[in-house]
């Protein structure tokens, strides 16, 4: 399950229809993701890019501004954001607001409960994955849920009602995934960032976060370890519901062993969402 397609063979007719559900990211988004994820980009190209979009470019700066980043000084422009918070933090900021532009019906609850997972689980991966380079650890878990959104833009009814099925009967929520639409959330989301053109690590990680990770240091392992801990904290239902039913892995309990890990989530959560409306 979830295994990424290294050179991408030919799509099925279904993963065509459910690629071409999720609204169109910008073009600016797109060339946002792909630089961001490319260490070789430069921060004054990522801030040119930002600056082509307006709209963006105001997202950007309202993040920049929020009490998430303790700003003591107002930030008035992307040059400034990257000068006083640094290239690796406009970066996450700049993924999130591009993310949430692409966002179909936004005040639908499922939508709602899909961000704010989404959102927990990049702040998580953060945290488990420090050690990785150009914020892979950010963007990958904040992108890991796009095949979830792609299924409920297919079917936005019967897709919510699958999760609630699902969690009721406490059954495993790719099988049911693949038994309706013929691809699993984990596999349409690899498959989603591979047609964005960003890197390979980045899309297997995505690819691959319900599986068991082999190496405790990996891309891979944090985005699995943030998921699984951002929905015991409360956030989003990914069908992480059988594994947390069975033990509490380690690796999550050693994130959670700090008291106020769950307590900053919640308020990290709740900062991005009120400074993106």
């Amino acid at each position: 399950m979830g295994e990424h397609r290294g050179t991408m063979p030919a799509l099925t007719s279904t993963e065509n229809r459910l690629l071409r559900r999720l609204p169109a990211f910008s073009p600016i988004a797109i060339r946002l993701l792909s630089a961001i994820s490319d260490e070789r980009s430069s921060f004054k190209e990522v801030a040119r890019l930002i600056s082509l979009d307006p709209v963006l470019s105001g997202e950007v700066l309202r993040l920049a501004n929020s009490g998430l980043y303790g700003r003591r000084f107002e930030v008035r422009s992307i040059l400034h954001a990257i000068a006083m918070l640094g290239f690796g933090k406009l970066s996450q900021i700049a993924m999130t607001a591009a993310l949430w532009r692409g966002l179909p019906r936004r005040t639908a609850p499922y939508v709602r409960e899909w961000w704010r997972h989404s959102i927990a689980t990049a702040l998580l991966a953060r945290q488990c994955g420090d050690e990785f380079s150009s914020d892979f650890d950010y963007t990958a878990g904040l992108l890991h849920g796009v095949g979830q959104l792609a299924l409920f833009a297919d079917a936005p009814d019967d897709y919510p009602e699958l999760v609630d099925c699902a969690y009721g009967e406490r059954s495993n929520l790719a099988e049911r995934e693949r038994q309706v639409f013929g691809v699993d959330h984990a596999s349409l989301a690899g498959i989603l960032l591979e047609s964005w053109g960003l890197p390979e690590k980045l899309c297997n990680a995505v690819a691959s976060h319900h599986s068991v990770s082999t190496s405790p240091k990996d891309l891979e392992h944090a985005v699995q370890i943030a998921c699984l801990g951002a929905e015991y904290s409360g956030f989003g239902r990914c069908g992480c519901h059988e594994s947390l039913a069975l033990s509490v892995p380690d690796a999550l309990a050693e994130l959670l062993a700090d008291n106020n890990v769950i307590e900053k989530l919640v308020t990290g959560v709740n900062e991005i969402e009120c400074s993106l409306g």
